[in-house]
């Protein structure tokens, strides 16, 4: 039996794509916070927070958008290679933020680290924006 794409009769994906996509917008705020002035350690753990809620709800984001291109290849839709670029750009996020997570986990901390973090964030958000111009572009199709 295929895995379901719905629940409750709603489609998941775009259920499930605006949590992470949240979370992954505020975390650089959140790190600049951090940096700026004294160091504010509380602004750091929401940082980190939010960026691991971000991996958690993004990995179901994730395997739901490739349900929803599986579906989409087999149906033969003209949305394939929109899809598969909007596919790329939010896996290469979801790994970034990952990537990002363990490095901050067996590290010692420090300004320098915040910094580092911001960076990737900024860079991540900016390839996060694009992924979510192409989807708005599957979704509100003006040939539909």
């Amino acid at each position: 039996m295929p895995w379901s794409r719905r629940f409750l009769g709603l489609p998941l994906h775009p259920m499930l794509v605006h949590f992470p996509l949240c979370c992954w917008v505020c975390t650089p705020v959140f790190d600049a916070l951090a940096l700026a002035g004294s160091p504010r350690p509380e602004w750091w753990g929401l940082a980190e927070a939010t960026t691991v809620a971000g991996i958690i709800v993004g990995a179901a984001a994730v395997v739901t958008g490739l349900l929803d291109y599986i579906f989409l290849s087999e149906t033969g839709s003209s949305d394939v290679r929109l899809a598969a670029r909007h596919g790329v750009r939010t896996s290469l996020v979801w790994f970034v933020m990952t990537v990002k997570m363990i490095v901050v986990a067996v590290s010692s901390g420090g300004r320098t680290l915040v910094a580092s973090c911001l960076i990737v964030d900024c860079l991540a958000c900016a390839l996060l924006l694009q992924a979510m111009f192409l989807g708005t572009k599957i979704v509100y199709r003006s040939d539909r």
